[in-house]
Order: C-alpha cells, then sequence, then structure tokens
C-alpha cells in the first residue's frame, strides 16, 4: 500500500454538529491541531448533520443534544442504525443522569458535559491516535 493511502487511511474524519457556531469553531480549531483528525463538515442542525453524515462517511461524530431540526438525539438514534456507524461523541449542557442514559441506550460511545468536559473530547481523537500506533506496531511486529 501506498504512504499516502496509508497515512490517509490512519486519519480520523470528523463532523460536528452544534446550533452553537462559537462551539463549533472551538471544537474545530482544538481538532485540526492534531495531525491525524480531518474535519470532514461542520453542521449547526440535525437534518444537515443527518444528511452530511449520510453522504460523508465520517469516522466520528461530535453531537450537541440540542440543535434544530430534531436534536442530536435524534441524530444519534438515526446514525447507529447505519451499517458502518460512525464513533458518536455527545457533547452538550444537557448532562443529566437521564440524557446519558438515553444517549447510552442508542448507542453513544462518549457522553460529556460542555462545562467541565469540553477538553475529553479532544483526549478521545489523542487516545483513538496512540491506540492505532500500538495495533500498527504490534501487527508489524508479529509479521
Amino acid at each position: 500500500m501506498l504512504y499516502y493511502e496509508m497515512k490517509h487511511q490512519m486519519r480520523s474524519r470528523v463532523l460536528v454538529a452544534d446550533d452553537s457556531p462559537e462551539i463549533r469553531e472551538r471544537l474545530v480549531s482544538l481538532l485540526t491541531e492534531l495531525p491525524h483528525v480531518e474535519v470532514v463538515a461542520e453542521c449547526g442542525g440535525a437534518r444537515e448533520a443527518i444528511e452530511s453524515i449520510r453522504k460523508l462517511r465520517p469516522s466520528a461524530v461530535v453531537l450537541d443534544i440540542s440543535m434544530p431540526g430534531g436534536g442530536g438525539i435524534h441524530v444519534l438514534e438515526k446514525v447507529k442504525k447505519e451499517e458502518q456507524a460512525p464513533v458518536v461523541i455527545m457533547l452538550t449542557n444537557f448532562a443529566q443522569e437521564a440524557y446519558r442514559r438515553r444517549c447510552a441506550q442508542l448507542g453513544a460511545d462518549y457522553f460529556f458535559d460542555k462545562s467541565n468536559e469540553f477538553d475529553k473530547v479532544i483526549d478521545v481523537f489523542r487516545a483513538k491516535r496512540k491506540s492505532r500506533r500500538l495495533n500498527v506496531e504490534t501487527s508489524a511486529a508479529t509479521n
């Protein structure tokens, strides 16, 4: 396999969906600082997010619960039914236990409170990069 193809297969393709332009801007800024992350789209509403996820097939989605057009829980429910569902990170101000449980039931991979866990979104991508590197090194060592 060519180096270029391997390099791009190792990248996380991320879609950010939040109704706040400021939150989207902050997330995109933090994510694009990571060399293995490519932000493929930003969406401000649920319908746009569902359409973009289906069209672009990102490997991960960062979703807010409160968005126009159906909300992040609706998006979560729809995309987790897809054959190749992305990793879904819920990032919200609605961090009550009932929301956490509902999102977990629908298949959310992570759930973070915007007010005090914002940076954990970035930590997820850093951890994914480390685990991928370990998997590649391990498989290369066994060959």
